[in-house]
């Protein structure tokens, strides 16, 4: 018809070698250019450093049926150090569905690079790109009261090690899924002025991973220690108990409640003892009763409560230890604390039992409508005079106390990922099929499999995406995408559709593990567009 050969190339081609056929290079065919790693948008200034998992994008190749990528801890890329491969990419970018350890290296510890697809064979490796995903920054201490430790978050952190630098000559460490921990270590039947006063501590990000790696990288790395912190502690005063404030990223008090998005630490003040036994449990309930507890805390000596990770503090169980306790031994583990009762008479173990999948959040409850209520009452000693078991029961009960007017609220609301105006951050094709970020707020246009990001929030371990062909209502098609990152490939057909983004809290048990759902945001897909070409 035009006298010569004429061909129709597809900007996006839905053709793909079998996975079997072996590589082979085209001729004269070019490896693909540009390849770089970003958080959020294409475009911006190119880095080699990383809190969290990038995603990566390069140009895109003429005549690329498909892409090949490869993420490595060499820049060799031999089987054993591969971490995450793909093949049949049909953007020239992918999200990496691996929440990658805090790794450096000299200069870089990550490896990627990429190659094209074509009809006839495949272009060459890319040029390496390599980079390091490391910490930000390292704790910075905030203020506390009496009895609590707090710092800053850290962007990519999934807990905290809390290293008790000197306690009285000994050392130990707890972790803790939030900012805050309390001083449990130095007051508990100890809380005299004789033992405590100077606290020194030390305090560390750590990045728990998960999805899967090839080579089976560590999955728990860990951040640097902060400087070692000094902190002044006073033992509680010889007054009835007094509750104090909830702590984590925002401060609340009984005249101010505030609504927090990471699990709080509580304060009070007060003696119940003057034999330096004090002994407390805190409690959070969902009504202002004080009848429905939805935590119960672990028996702490300190004026203050945080739930740990690593377990309750492991109590005296018969009168031989609680005697070498009394006497000035250390209390020196983290685990089950054996029999401890409420007023009644009932068991009553803590939310802190050491097992990995321990509840150790709450839900969110839409604030201030829905509000939850929590106290601290005084716990004492029993012996059996028998056995010489020795348990602990709770002197008061906490609906009493919070009848009485000890009670405090405060609200849990999870951070909803913003994906308002310019935050909607979503990278593809253009029509001409250069890869760029999309910097439209309203309806952004792409061809082919767009990949969105987002930014991270606290206490997010995981993120799920959902697709709509509609937004009021938004109703899911097909199954939720689950991620570890901050980013990820879709692939819908061509057509308008709605996403949102929430966060997984990984301290809640299953079922109950979804944050607050961004607002629904809007994406096109456009056909893909043919030319003709004459060679």
């Amino acid at each position: 018809m035009f006298g010569r050969t004429t061909v129709l190339i597809a900007l996006f081609v839905a053709l793909a070698l079998p996975a079997a056929a072996p590589a082979r290079q085209a001729g004269s065919a070019k490896a693909p250019i540009g390849l770089r790693a970003f958080l959020l948008r294409y475009e911006e200034p190119v880095s080699h450093n990383f809190s969290r998992t990038p995603s990566f994008g390069w140009k895109s190749v003429p005549k690329a049926t498909s892409y090949e990528f490869q993420l490595a801890t060499s820049d060799q890329f031999r089987e054993n150090s591969l971490l995450w491969s793909a093949t049949g990419l049909k953007l020239p970018g992918t999200s990496v569905p691996l929440a990658l350890p805090w790794i450096t290296g000299k200069p870089y510890s990550l490896f990627a690079r990429v190659r094209a697809r074509l009809e006839h064979g495949t272009t060459p490796w890319s040029d390496d790109f390599g980079f390091n995903v490391r910490w930000t920054e390292i704790p910075d201490r905030l203020p506390a009261p009496n009895g609590l430790l707090r710092w800053t978050p850290i962007d990519g952190a999934t807990s905290y090690e809390v290293w008790g630098v000197n306690i009285h000559g000994w050392t130990k460490s707890h972790y803790v899924a939030t900012n805050v921990s309390d001083m449990r270590d130095w007051f508990s039947f100890h809380s005299d002025a004789s033992w405590v006063g100077t606290v020194t501590w030390r305090v560390r990000a750590v990045r728990a991973t998960y999805g899967t790696s090839t080579n089976g990288e560590p999955t728990t790395t860990y951040g640097r220690w902060s400087p070692v912190f000094v902190t002044n502690a006073t033992p509680p005063s010889a007054s009835a108990i007094t509750l104090g404030g909830t702590y984590s990223d925002t401060v609340g008090t009984a005249a101010d409640p505030a609504v927090h998005a990471l699990m709080p630490g509580f304060s009070w003040t007060g003696i119940p003892n003057s034999d330096g036994t004090d002994l407390y449990r805190a409690y959070v309930f969902s009504d202002n009763r004080c009848v429905d507890p939805v935590m119960v805390g672990s028996v702490v000596g300190s004026p203050a409560w945080v739930p740990r990770m690593s377990g309750a503090l492991v109590l005296p169980r018969n009168t031989d230890d609680l005697g070498k306790v009394m006497a000035g031994a250390i209390m020196s583990k983290d685990g089950s604390q054996g029999v401890t009762l409420d007023a009644s008479g009932h068991l009553a173990p803590a939310n802190e039992t050491g097992d990995p999948t321990a509840r150790l959040d709450l839900w969110d409850r839409k604030w201030p409508g829905g509000t939850y209520y929590w106290t601290a009452v005084r716990v004492e000693i029993t012996i059996d005079p028998v056995t010489k078991v020795v348990g602990y029961i709770d002197a008061e009960d906490p609906q009493d106390a919070c009848a009485s007017g000890r009670m405090g609220s405060f609200g849990k609301v999870s951070q909803a990922i913003p994906t308002d105006g310019t935050n909607a951050f979503i990278t593809g094709l253009s029509r001409t099929g250069r890869m760029t970020s999309s910097r439209v707020s309203h309806s952004p246009l792409m061809w082919g499999t767009p990949l969105i990001t987002w930014q991270p929030v606290l206490g997010a371990g995981g993120y799920e995406v959902q697709l709509s062909h509609s937004n009021n209502p938004f109703q899911s098609v097909g199954n939720s995408i689950l991620t570890p990152v901050t980013s990820v490939v879709l692939s819908p057909e061509p057509g308008t559709w709605y996403y949102r983004v929430r966060g997984l809290n990984l301290q809640m048990p299953t079922g109950a593990k979804g944050m607050s759902w961004s607002n629904v945001r809007v994406v096109r897909i456009g056909k893909p567009s043919f030319r003709v070409v004459r060679r």
